[in-house]
């Protein structure tokens, strides 16, 4: 099977969730006290046919501006557009704001022509993902491929033509913040060969990077392992969660891979939610 990905990414504020933040781990008073913001990721995947470890569905490149900065809007088809005619007239953008804060912001399409770039007013040190949310009366989905960019012209993320959801799966912890996992779950969706073979499986991989531990990536001069791994293997293990709680220091780059268990990619569904809150 070929490499795939669909990604959904939202990030839901305290009040969004009217408090109810992952019940089950009887998260301490002390960090519901700061009102933490929820990130969910919903990931419908199939791996390479391949047993190596891949990105899921990388960004080109990250921003990573140690000052907030504006991004450009653009879309290759005109009908991306503001206009109440136009396909989709505006999109959200998730990423970090020049107050160190993880911000959803909408940001909208040029009112008559998508091709025409829009310099957007809210300012990011980094955007990590954005979906479509505001559409007219053309279409649900984007007629051509949406970028945004830096004023570089450097692509931070694309929601594809006759999608409405970008890449990216990736996500930063803010400075001067802390962040938790609170979900990591995998199911396995479709066997390869029509049945679910006794080692056919899936593996997916948290892998955090920070300065703290000197980390650079899946590196073999990094000091520790670090990253966290769930595997759905098997005749009847189709599904496989991680125990949750894991805590993540601010600055720490959160990516997802995959993996085939044995050279046979097969379709998964991916739920992962991480908390962050402000120390």
């Amino acid at each position: 099977m070929v490499e795939a990905a669909i990604i959904r990414m939202r990030l839901l504020t305290y009040a969004d969730l009217g408090g109810a933040i992952a019940p089950e781990l009887k998260i301490p008073n002390s960090i519901l006290a700061a009102e933490p913001k929820t990130i969910k990721i919903n990931i419908i995947g199939t791996p390479a046919d391949a047993a190596g470890f891949s990105e899921i569905d990388p960004v080109t490149g990250h921003m990573l501006e140690s000052t907030a900065v504006a991004m450009e809007l653009i879309s290759s088809s005109a009908d991306d557009n503001a206009s109440a005619a136009g396909a989709v007239q505006g999109v959200y953008s998730i990423g970090i704001d020049g107050s160190d804060d993880l911000v959803q912001r909408a940001e909208a399409m040029h009112a008559t022509d998508g091709t025409t770039v829009v310099t957007t007013t809210n300012l990011y040190k980094e955007n990590f993902h954005g979906f479509s949310g505001l559409h007219g009366t053309s279409d649900m989905d984007a007629a051509g491929n949406i970028q945004m960019r830096d004023i570089a012209d450097n692509v931070c993320w694309t929601i594809a033509a006759t999608k409405n959801e970008s890449d990216g799966s990736a996500i930063k912890i803010p400075d001067n913040h802390l962040g938790m996992l609170t979900k990591f779950r995998v199911r396995r969706l479709a066997p390869a060969a029509g049945v679910y073979a006794a080692d056919e499986g899936v593996r997916i991989r948290i892998v955090y990077i920070n300065a703290l531990d000197g980390e650079t990536g899946m590196a073999a001069a990094n000091r520790c392992n670090n990253w966290l791994e769930i595997e759905a293997v098997g005749a009847y293990q189709a599904q496989a969660a991680h125990p949750c709680g894991f805590v993540f220091e601010e600055g720490t780059w959160l990516h997802l891979q995959h993996s085939s268990k044995v050279d046979a990619g097969e379709q998964y569904e991916l739920e992962v939610e991480y908390i962050i809150w402000k120390k």
